[in-house]
């Protein structure tokens, strides 16, 4: 099996992020992770990118941590994987797969875009929407407890490693049986994650469409070690 994470940040995008996308990458491949997708804050949220830029240099500004980690993954044979988190709503977030940052250079009305706008221009180009952290409570969001309009999104960030356990427990109780696709991710923030949850796929995935692609095939299985569902099952490999 290849472990992939969905959700790393980097300091050079995110204001928040604390290790460099080079120290991100080696704490993964050194954790038995195939590849990750790199989901930096974007123009809503706490990105590390300044936002009275024009349109392309705010865009090439957020990609440089991709592109520059792109030298450290070849090294390593690492599949390093292009995304985006950004906020909606009152404090609410998701992530985004499947392009590359041109995907961006060509959309300036995604600059502080509605979720609506985010979806339909995904869905356009095959990409992956899914609800980070839904239940989050942190002093930033307004109402933790509002439930994402799933109409508009893939799938949802059932499991996050940096939750508290019982926002994991109701994002599970409430989606696992809803028409969703559950993924799972670490929300790792600097390179001391030594158990990273992720997915676990057959196969590699070398691009960020093929990863989009391989999540509505729901080709994988979750990666989530050390997680104690509520009921006392999920839909989960142990894995490393």
């Amino acid at each position: 099996m290849f472990y992939y994470e969905l959700h790393m940040h980097s300091l050079e995008g995110s204001s928040c992020g604390k290790s460099n996308i080079h120290e991100m990458i080696r704490c993964y491949a050194a954790a038995g992770f195939q590849g990750a997708v790199i989901t930096n804050h974007f123009a809503r949220g706490s990105t590390a990118i300044d936002r009275s830029l024009p349109w392309e240099d705010f865009v090439k500004g957020y990609a440089q941590a991709y592109w520059e980690g792109l030298k450290t993954a070849k090294e390593l044979d690492f599949d390093l994987l292009f995304g985006v988190e950004e906020a909606w709503g009152k404090g609410k977030e998701f992530l985004a797969y499947g392009f590359e940052p041109e995907f961006l250079l060509e959309r300036p009305q995604l600059y502080r875009a509605s979720l609506e706008t985010w979806s339909r221009e995904l869905r356009s180009a095959g990409g992956f929407l899914a609800f980070a952290h839904p239940f989050r409570d942190r002093y930033y969001i307004t109402d933790p407890q509002e439930m994402p309009p799933v109409e508009l999104a893939d799938g949802v960030e059932v499991y996050n490693r940096g939750n508290a356990q019982e926002e994991n427990w109701k994002a599970e109780k409430i989606f696992g049986a809803k028409d969703l696709i559950c993924i799972a991710g670490s929300d790792a923030h600097r390179n001391d994650v030594t158990q990273p949850w992720g997915i676990a796929l057959p196969y590699r995935v070398r691009t960020s469409a093929q990863m989009a692609q391989a999540l509505k095939n729901k080709d994988f299985s979750l990666h989530i070690p050390g997680y104690q569902a509520e009921n006392g099952c999920t839909q989960a490999d142990a894995g490393v």
